[in-house]
């Protein structure tokens, strides 16, 4: 019982090494409103992204820039010109500023960006009624007065 124990263990942490680098090679972790370089091996040509409100991708000759726009998980395909596939990635998006803090009351979530004075921040999941919608406005008013002070010089 024992020899059948330590080959089982011995098989599966020989399956676990094997896949393990596949799988943390085709993974990308990235924070919301960051940007990160990827290296592929080719020319990008075609760029698919499973859900483009989560990231985004711009390419500029050989490089791939990824945006994380807002927290959640989709899938990246990346095509050289030919139509070959260069890459397959899984894009995790999450909010992982050390300075954010997120207050929940009466059922809520306002956000917070304390560095080192806490100011409130947009994020997607806040209050849409007391928290995301007036402060969205204020944000739009804003860049409202900035565009007409810029066009006015």
């Amino acid at each position: 019982m024992i020899k059948l124990s330590l080959t089982s263990f011995a098989c599966a942490a020989m399956l676990a090494a094997l896949t393990s680098p596949a799988l943390a090679a085709s993974d990308v972790v990235i924070n919301a409103d960051q940007a990160k370089i990827l290296s592929v091996g080719g020319q990008p040509g075609m760029v698919v992204v499973g859900n483009p409100s989560i990231a985004d991708v711009t390419v500029r000759g050989d490089q791939v820039v990824l945006m994380g726009r807002n927290y959640g998980v989709t899938n990246l395909i990346i095509l050289d010109r030919e139509g070959n596939q260069l890459a397959a990635l899984d894009v995790t998006v999450q909010i992982a500023d050390k300075n954010a803090v997120h207050v929940f009351k009466a059922g809520g979530r306002m956000s917070l960006a304390c560095a080192p004075v806490c100011e409130q921040s947009l994020q997607v999941g806040d209050d849409p009624i007391r928290v995301f919608e007036p402060l969205a406005k204020e944000i739009q008013t804003k860049n409202d007065i900035a565009s007409s002070s810029s066009k006015a010089e």
